[in-house]
Formats: C-alpha cells, sequence, structure tokens
C-alpha cells in the first residue's frame, strides 16, 4: 500500500502535509509527499482567470497509489485553482481513496464541496474531508489537531 499526499504551498498547507508525511512514517504506512505546482508556477492571483489553463508538472505512476490525500488552502472562499486542475489532471481513480483537507484563518466556503465535486468525475472514493483553521500561523500545539486527526482515520488504511 502506497500514499500520495499532495499539496499547494501556500498558507498552512505545507506544514499540514508534511505533518501527515511525519506521521505516516511514524506507523510504517509507505507514503511519498509533493509539491502541486503548474509549470509556470503563476501566481495565486492569476490563477484565478487561468484555472483551466494551468498546466501541472506532477508526473506520476498514479495507478502506484491506493491513497491520495490532497490538501487545499482556502483561497477566495474556494479551493486554489491549481489544486482544481491538479485534480482535473488525474485520470480514473476508480479503486483509489481519497482523503481531502484544507486549511485557513476564516471561513471555509465551497472549498471541500469544489474539491469532492471534481473528484468525482474521477471515480475515486472519497473517504474523508477536514478543514484545520487558525487566524495564528500552525505552530507545534496547533499541528496536534492534525494529529488527533490522524489517529482517528489511520484504521482506513489497510497494509496491504
Amino acid at each position: 500500500m502506497k500514499v500520495l499526499i499532495a499539496y499547494y504551498h501556500f498558507g498552512e498547507t505545507p506544514k499540514v502535509a508534511q505533518r501527515f508525511g511525519k506521521l505516516f512514517l511514524a506507523n510504517g504506512i509507505n507514503s511519498e509527499t509533493v509539491l502541486i505546482e503548474d509549470t509556470k508556477n503563476t501566481p495565486l492571483k492569476k490563477q484565478f482567470k487561468l484555472e483551466n489553463k494551468l498546466e501541472i508538472s506532477i508526473q506520476k505512476n498514479w495507478d502506484e497509489y491506493d491513497y491520495f490525500i490532497i490538501g487545499s488552502p482556502v483561497t477566495s472562499f474556494s479551493s486554489a485553482p491549481v489544486v482544481n486542475q491538479f485534480l482535473k489532471s488525474l485520470p480514473d481513480l476508480k479503486e483509489k481513496k481519497v482523503i481531502l483537507f484544507a486549511t485557513g484563518i476564516g471561513l471555509p466556503g465551497n472549498t471541500i464541496k469544489k474539491l469532492t465535486g471534481i473528484l468525482s468525475t474521477k471515480n475515486a472514493e472519497l473517504i474523508d474531508s477536514e478543514i484545520f483553521s487558525s487566524i495564528f500561523p500552525f505552530d507545534e500545539k496547533k499541528l496536534k489537531e492534525v494529529d488527533a486527526y490522524f489517529e482517528r482515520i489511520k484504521d482506513k488504511f489497510k497494509k496491504n
């Protein structure tokens, strides 16, 4: 079994994704953490106008992963356009399981709903989602929420 943790590098999202990576490692679960970027590193503000033209730089053999954890910051009450485009660029994910997470400083808007809608076109099974929110930077105390969330979901990861 292998897990891919994919995230966009804005706000506190990298801290949460990296924490997931450490937790999987500590629990003997094979995982890989990758950054979602477009080939031109388009600034976030410009992504909204160019979403359908963004070319995703990640090229993987998606078949080798059983689980996907995908993280996005909350931007303008929604998910980051590059994360949306990443999901759209994935092949059919039949028999794959997905967890979505978002990070933000306020109201999550339709972030998870937007990602779930795109994911539904990929035939994957959404097994959970979570929003980690704070008006302050995520310190070790705040990251304990990620630890607690992982404890609640870790049994969903079957070892093959």
